[in-house]
């Protein structure tokens, strides 16, 4: 009997595990967008009802409420938040590193800088981006201290995570989003790059890098006016004003580690975050706001980002609330537009995903994880044609004032 037990118990132990359901079952809370290319698995969008990730920390049921009191929209308490632990965790500690001693001023800044990058840039800049849209500060009592609570971050928090005071709007805002990636007229266009290559990325981050700011004043002038130039042009010089000021008369290691060093890791995190989004591009019709970007969902770092997977619905309706996005997306008339003008959606990947995917050239993986949910059907093959064709500089006539395709 023994026997016949330890043979029925070693029977068991090298039986392979039961395999997962072709069609796991549906939460109820996520509503249907469509499947994988080959139709095999059916996709849901888990944005919906996926728990928020935008804070480090959780917070009592009460102290959201009584911000959900003091925002324009309710969901932006977690905004609020993300700022605050901001001013909490990296601008104090980063204004301390100033009286540190010389000797372990540069291991402290180190820490600083390496906390601060793990732990919040991410979270920052998107809840920076979502804010200069959409203000989330609200005092209908007093409008002065309003103004005054929405320009901390741009003001204050900004520097310390790498990006000059004030500088954000101009670039994002007045620049990236009323020209629309268009050569020659949006500095951060991808257009007439070739976006699988690394050198040709390279080079796109050192413009921007050394030559970001007097380019973006000059475009601030063509095109707004001399009054928002000389404010783009105040704001740039006077951080960098203020780090030169800080490291010859105050402590240079920590003025490093506070804005030069952070605004050169920003700089490389935004640009490549901004290649990424843009990298797909039809050659036929580059303009087109679904053709030009594309949409990431289930991924977690939507949570973490304020479903900033969203982008092409982002650059459809910029003053759309974050909060939305995700449920708006997944209505049928929205997918119905979405395929009529073949618009690339990828499950489960996110921007930085999938333009390491393209740097690597890991167009197969990308095609695995390609949405299918109304557009024309490809096969695996041909839908890496179709990123492959997507991903050509689109070159212009240099003659061409309405920035029409050379064809």
């Amino acid at each position: 009997m023994r026997r016949a037990q330890k043979k029925k118990k070693k029977k068991n132990k090298t039986m392979p595990p039961p395999s997962p359901p072709l069609h796991p079952p549906r939460d109820s809370s996520a509503p249907y967008v469509g499947t994988n290319y080959d139709g095999s698995k059916p996709i849901f969008n888990l944005d919906i009802s996926a728990r928020r990730n935008e804070c480090v920390f959780n917070y009592p049921k009460f102290v959201v409420q009584f911000l959900q009191k003091r925002t324009n929209e309710t969901h932006d308490a977690m905004i609020i938040l993300c700022f605050s632990e901001c001013l909490l965790f990296v601008v104090l500690p980063g204004v301390l590193l100033f009286f540190t001693n010389e000797k372990h001023s540069p291991w402290c800044g180190f820490a600083w800088f390496l906390f601060t990058r793990v732990m919040y840039l991410q979270r920052f800049v998107l809840a920076l981006h979502y804010h200069t849209h959409v203000k989330a500060f609200s005092a209908k009592k007093n409008e002065y201290v309003k103004r005054c609570l929405n320009l901390i971050p741009t003001l204050v928090i900004a520097p310390f995570i790498g990006i000059p005071c004030g500088i954000y709007w101009y670039h994002h805002n007045a620049m990236h989003h009323v020209h629309g990636n268009a050569a020659y007229t949006d500095l951060s266009s991808t257009e007439r790059s070739r976006r699988d290559s690394v050198f040709d990325f390279f080079k796109y981050w050192i413009r921007f890098l050394f030559l970001a700011h007097i380019e973006l004043s000059l475009n601030m002038l063509k095109h707004r006016g001399m009054s928002d130039a000389m404010r783009c042009y105040l704001c740039s010089a006077g951080t960098f004003a203020a780090w030169w000021y800080l490291n010859v008369n105050v402590n240079a290691s920590a003025a490093n580690w506070t804005i030069a060093y952070t605004y050169i890791s920003t700089s490389l995190g935004l640009m490549f975050g901004n290649w990424s989004q843009h990298i797909f591009v039809c050659p036929d019709d580059p303009q087109n706001e679904y053709k030009s970007a594309y949409t990431c969902i289930n991924s977690f770092e939507n949570q973490k980002t304020f479903d900033d997977g969203y982008h092409v619905q982002h650059h459809l309706d910029s003053r759309m609330h974050w909060s939305k996005f995700a449920t708006h997306f997944s209505q049928k008339e929205t997918l119905e537009k979405h395929a009529k003008e073949d618009a690339l959606v990828f499950d489960g990947l996110h921007f930085f995903d999938v333009g390491m995917c393209v740097m690597l050239g890991r167009l197969e993986y990308l095609a695995e994880r390609y949405v299918y949910y109304g557009q024309k059907k490809r096969t695996k093959e041909e839908i890496v044609m179709e990123l492959k064709r997507r991903l050509e500089p689109i070159e212009y006539d240099d003659d061409d004032d309405d920035n029409k395709r050379r064809r």
